[in-house]
């Protein structure tokens, strides 16, 4: 990632965490469907290096296909154009038109239909050869609208998303329709704060953020209640500190 290749810039998410996680996920219900045929248990390895590597799966298909070494492409794609983030009046936006369907449809939206049969942009091979010229194109029209009048004009007629900072995704009712933005109650406090909610939607067994994680031993007196354990006894553990 980056705009250069002497600049490498760093990836938003903690995908050394997350992608690797998933994908254990998935290898923990595959193993477990295994053990269900089988009754045949099993280690499940994924390292977190290997995670991400295979989520980067292009850059080595690439290099084996063209020999040459992928570099940092910025906003854009190598393979697509246009395929990347375009300015507008009042951020930016996405949008992709890969197909010759989608070319078409996109040069009609911002009134350059004469594009459609210029012989520089005839196929994504060529406007791959012109993409500067074809981003500058989209983005005099694209930076004359903001986000808002962009989504009524190109929304469900190509790929196309308009990009959020925090304080735009609060104000989008799709985030809380969908339960995305969770508001939970903040410790020591009568206070709250918001968290992103649970992306998986089933019909049978839903899931939900209800409460938030616990401090450290928040709940120890009360889980050894349930044990059996007497408050004196808890308290002698305290004192001695085998718990806090």
């Amino acid at each position: 990632t980056g705009s250069h290749q002497n600049d490498p810039t760093k990836v938003g998410p903690g995908v050394g965490d997350l992608i690797p996680a998933m994908m254990l996920a998935f290898g923990i219900v595959a193993a477990l469907r295994h053990a269900e045929r089988t009754g045949q248990g099993q280690f499940v390895d994924v390292a977190m290096l290997d995670g991400v590597l295979a989520a980067c799966e292009r850059i080595i298909y690439q290099h084996s296909v063209t020999g040459q070494t992928p570099v940092p492409e910025g906003n854009r794609h190598p393979l697509i154009c246009p395929f990347g983030m375009v300015k507008t009046k009042d951020g930016w936006i996405t949008l992709a038109a890969q197909s010759a369907e989608e070319w078409r449809c996109l040069c009609e939206l911002i009134g350059r239909t004469e594009l459609v049969h210029d012989q520089r942009f005839t196929d994504n091979k060529a406007r791959i050869a012109h993409q500067d010229y074809v981003y500058e194109q989209i983005e005099a029209f694209t930076s004359q609208k903001t986000r808002k009048q962009l989504v009524a004009l190109f929304g469900g007629k190509i790929p196309f998303g308009p990009v959020y900072d925090i304080n735009d995704i609060l104000e989008d009712d799709h985030y809380r329709t969908r339960e995305m933005i969770i508001s939970v109650d903040r410790p020591h406090s009568s206070g709250s704060y918001r968290i992103a909610g649970v992306p998986v939607r089933m019909t049978e067994t839903p899931g939900g953020i209800y409460r938030r994680a616990p401090l450290l031993g928040e709940h120890t007196d009360e889980i050894l209640n349930k044990l059996g354990l007497s408050q004196q006894q808890i308290k002698i553990w305290r004192d001695n500190g085998v718990i806090k």
